[in-house]
């Protein structure tokens, strides 16, 4: 004897696995399990009004089309961060770094990775290039160059 379960209790079970996969695996942060699983709901909701699974397949797709601008700017919202800029990482935001030469690019080592440096305008002596050995502190990070500040002999004794 075969079981027959209704294709909106398949949708259901579908959509709830692929939202909570999202929050268990991805931490919420993924976006695209989460509109999967969100389009799988609405797929769920045309089963529900009577629609054969052409119908549903095509509800689930106009759903994906018409949520994927809302979940990413939900994600991005979520994220903290404006879109497109890296901003201040806390954990090495305001730290004091010698500025080294690899290559033929000066820059800092970060938690173990190199990252170019720019020296911010509004520092002291913004003419003057950045050299091998100097002491600088990080503002932020724009992309993968961090963007710093010289530091003086009063910075350091400050802390």
């Amino acid at each position: 004897m075969s079981e027959h379960f209704d294709p909106w209790v398949v949708w259901l079970v579908a959509g709830l696995a692929l939202i909570l996969a999202d929050l268990f695996l991805a931490g919420g942060t993924s976006g695209v399990l989460l509109l999967l699983g969100l389009m799988a709901l609405a797929g769920m909701a045309a089963a529900l009004l009577g629609l054969e699974l052409t119908g549903q397949l095509a509800v689930a797709g106009v759903a994906g089309l018409l949520l994927f601008p809302v979940v990413l700017w939900f994600m991005r919202r979520m994220s903290g961060r404006r879109s497109g800029a890296a901003g201040q990482d806390t954990r090495v935001s305001g730290e004091i770094y010698a500025v080294q030469q690899w290559g033929d690019r000066l820059g800092i080592h970060v938690l173990g990775d190199f990252f170019p440096t720019r020296l911010e305008p509004s520092s002291a002596e913004p003419d003057r290039p950045l050299a091998p050995g100097e002491r600088v502190r990080v503002v932020r990070f724009r992309g993968i160059t961090a963007e710093v500040v010289r530091v003086t002999d009063t910075d350091e004794g400050a802390e």
